[in-house]
């Protein structure tokens, strides 16, 4: 006899009569299978999470009914997988949601449920697809490879005490994969590939009630907790007080009241991690070195798509471009280009390179989310006047130069005792003990802390007249004082670079988008003004070379850029990935980093992939399907690759290309959630709308589609669809061209409407081939 365990939510009354009454038929009627559920557990009503994952651990069939998200029965879905089990999914589709959230959570979109309505439809549905007859897990954990590391569930908040987690986890040194929700939405095979190369979970949760941390993003982490645990990983759950602690894993949950505890927390955890990866590391090294000569499919590494997670391998085979060259010698430049066009890759690099000669000093800016959202709410108590643009200036100025201040002097505590220090570093380390609350601090408290010591700003003054105190403070007292004491220890340094990242992180949640637009505008107006200052030499002064770079994204910087008055003060560089040869060769780059063997280009096409798919030369294939950016190539190759060395194939096959295509564009449409931020508040409705529709469609048949899901107003989704490149528009006789970096958005609407005015016709739209085959996409071409 079969033995499966039925988990579900114990709050839903609406559904535990249709389960205990189908439970109770099966077991009544059926010799061959024994169904026990979490009930059999309680214990004067409550239940023993140890009771559970025992009669979990036991069961050959899991069961589990996910018509609401609850976290308990994720938990113990994910423990199940992690054990090997045989799932078994249920939906009640009278639920309205219930579709859409087990969609929205797109861990398990690929796994599948069964619908039923009542009892009697429950019951039908498991005699006719009896899931207890072939019990061999239908969800398969690879083997784990080579390359350890650790696995970081950031908490959706940007909060001080996440940002003490990534100090801490970044000073162990220990290689870490970050999964932020913000970035990119998983699907379920990104964790198990993940998860058994891992020395440890770490998972990050905000507070009781969060509106920063939706519903969806908590599911995930209690499902991925359950996967650790049920996989026998060693995991550390951390909640911001106070926070709601689901009883499956109440007693692993520790919660911390301040940054403070969480970084001590996560410190003490973090000890024996670090301890394990230095044992490995030689032995590592080795390996890969002796798995390089084996040239073997299976042993070729594409990396991970996300630059991120990457650092440690990443400068061995970044692929420059001319534009990360001029980036080495430009005094100002602006990075602009979407998500995965490589900013963050370029990010790394410039820092890697730059850090190579010690006579160079390089500073990373990345302000978190919560600290955009402070200096907003300082700047919000300022009204807008001709001092505006002046005032949000100087808060760039000081943020800059305080930044500065503050990693030199990390610097230099850091170095040994025997390495004497200058007067002038003496003096750098005095200036900036005495003004810690205002240098060493993230930045909204540095701000803040100006604010509060200003004496002179007196509360009868108008805010204007306060504006301008606190501008005229920054600009005398502190920033003079801060150029003189960098100036004297920078300035035999051969280039200060400062690269400025993460400007994005506001953007998508912030309530008042114009004002930080304009806190943004007001970088791109400071950054000449900072290097011009630096490179005077003067009475005063002595010249520094620093040179800043700034990296943002593309749609915020056409958003800021469409009121700029001056749109020449400072150089900008597009990442544009147009030109398919670059974007082959981001992979051929990687594939020589990770063997001996391959002696060229041609060799390693020839030798390892099928000349054709669908009919298409390999690249035309590719070009045709992905977004143009490398992390797009990089994921197509990844996944294709993956399946070849699970098949067992010789080379990576037809057949790989076409199972890698349906998850690659999974992954291409759930990459648009992040990037759409609060933009379309139901862009997943109005997505999933699409599915099995023809791809191209007039504009009165789009209007048509979104309003089935939206009272917006239509030109608006359909500008945001181009935007996200979900869309591309006619411009010349089935000629279809999406927003990309070659040229302004408005010209490519420009030729649409030229076109359609032309023909007689409306404006025709196509959806993007990245979307078809996951969208199931009507394509007769």
């Amino acid at each position: 006899m079969e033995k499966a365990f039925y988990a579900y939510s114990s709050q839903r009354q609406d559904l535990l009569e249709d389960i205990r009454t189908a439970v109770k038929a099966i077991n009544s009627t059926n010799p061959e299978i024994s169904i026990s559920t979490w009930e059999d557990y309680a214990i004067s009503g409550r239940y023993i999470i140890n009771g559970i994952l025992e009669g979990i651990a036991a069961c050959d069939l899991f069961m589990c009914d996910l018509t609401y998200l609850n976290y308990n029965v994720l938990y113990e879905l994910g423990y199940a997988i992690g054990m090997g089990k045989k799932v078994w999914i249920t939906l009640n589709n009278t639920h309205p949601r219930s579709t859409v959230n087990f969609k929205t959570l797109a861990l398990l979109s690929t796994i599948g449920y069964s619908g039923y309505q009542n009892t009697k439809e429950l019951q039908n549905n498991f005699f006719s697809e009896l899931p207890y007859v072939n019990t061999q897990p239908n969800i398969i954990i690879p083997d784990g490879g080579v390359d350890r590391h650790i696995l970081y569930l950031k908490c959706e908040a940007s909060t001080s005490a996440s940002a003490e987690v990534n100090e801490r986890i970044s000073k162990s040194q220990i290689p870490t994969t970050i999964d932020d929700i913000s970035e990119e939405r998983r699907p379920l095979s990104w964790y198990l590939d993940l998860l058994p190369s891992s020395f440890g979970v770490i998972i990050h949760f905000h507070t009781l009630g969060s509106e920063k941390e939706s519903p969806h993003d908590v599911a995930r982490k209690a499902l991925i907790a359950g996967l650790a645990k049920g996989m026998g990983i060693k995991t550390l759950l951390l909640a911001h007080a106070p926070f709601e602690r689901p009883l499956d894993y109440h007693d692993e949950i520790r919660e911390h009241k301040n940054s403070n505890i969480c970084a001590k927390i996560t410190k003490e955890w973090l000890e024996p991690v670090a301890s394990e990866y230095r044992d490995m590391q030689e032995q590592h090294r080795e390996y890969k070195i002796e798995r390089k000569a084996a040239n073997k499919l299976s042993n070729f590494t594409l990396g991970d798509y996300v630059a991120e997670n990457e650092n440690q391998d990443l400068i061995d085979y970044f692929m420059e471009t001319a534009e990360f060259r001029e980036a080495l010698v430009a005094q100002q430049i602006l990075f602009v280009g979407r998500k995965g066009t490589g900013k963050t890759a370029n990010l790394i690099n410039l820092r890697n390179r730059m850090q190579q000669d010690k006579r160079n000093f390089v500073v990373v800016i990345q302000p978190q989310n919560h600290e955009f959202e402070g200096v907003l709410s300082i700047m919000e108590q300022m009204v807008y006047s001709s001092e505006q643009g002046h005032f949000i200036e100087n808060i760039w100025k000081f943020l800059i130069y305080t930044e500065i201040a503050r990693q030199y002097f990390n610097y230099l505590e850091k170095q040994p005792l025997h390495v004497e220090k200058t007067e002038d570093e003496k003096q750098l380390i005095q200036f900036v003990s005495e003004h810690k609350r205002i240098i060493d601090a993230d930045f909204t408290l540095r701000l803040d802390n100006i604010v509060t010591d200003l004496k002179s700003v007196d509360t009868y003054d108008t805010v204007e007249q306060q504006r301008s105190k606190i501008s005229e403070y920054l600009h005398k007292s502190m920033l003079g004082h801060l150029r003189t004491h960098l100036g004297k220890v920078l300035q035999r340094k051969q280039n200060v670079k400062i690269l400025i990242d993460n400007l994005d992180k506001g953007w998508n949640d912030s309530a008042n988008l114009s004002n930080l637009g304009d806190l943004l505008f007001g970088l791109l107006s400071v950054v000449h003004k900072v290097t011009g200052e630096f490179q005077r030499n003067d009475y005063r002064h002595v010249s520094v070379n620093l040179t800043l770079v700034v990296f943002l994204r593309s749609d915020i910087f056409s958003r800021i850029m469409s009121h700029a008055p001056e749109r020449d003060k400072i150089a900008t560089k597009h990442l544009n990935w147009s030109d398919p040869t670059l974007l082959f060769q981001v992979i051929e780059k990687r594939i020589n980093f990770s063997s001996n063997g391959v002696t060229s280009p041609t060799t390693f096409w020839r030798d390892y992939f099928t000349e054709t798919v669908d009919g298409l030369p390999l690249r035309e294939y590719v070009t045709n399907l992905i977004i143009p950016r490398p992390r797009d190539i990089i994921l197509l190759f990844k996944l294709a690759l993956e399946e070849a060395v699970n098949n067992g194939h010789g080379i990576v096959e037809e057949i790989d290309f076409k199972k890698a295509e349906y998850k690659y564009s999974e992954y291409a449409l759930q990459s648009l959630f992040p990037e759409n931020g609060k933009r379309i508040p139901d862009l997943e409705s109005i997505l999933y709308e699409f599915v099995g529709r023809d791809h191209i469609m007039n504009k009165p048949e789009l209007e048509d589609c979104i309003r089935l899901n939206t009272t917006e107003d239509p030109d608006f989704i359909i500008q945001v669809l181009c935007e996200l490149t979900f869309l591309g528009l006619e411009v010349k006789d089935n000629s279809f061209e999406y927003y990309s970096e070659r040229r302004p958005d408005k010209i490519t609407n420009k030729l649409a409407l030229r076109h359609s005015e032309r023909t007689g016709q409306p404006i025709r739209y196509k959806i993007n081939p990245a979307f078809y085959k996951y969208l199931d996409i009507n394509f007769n071409e």
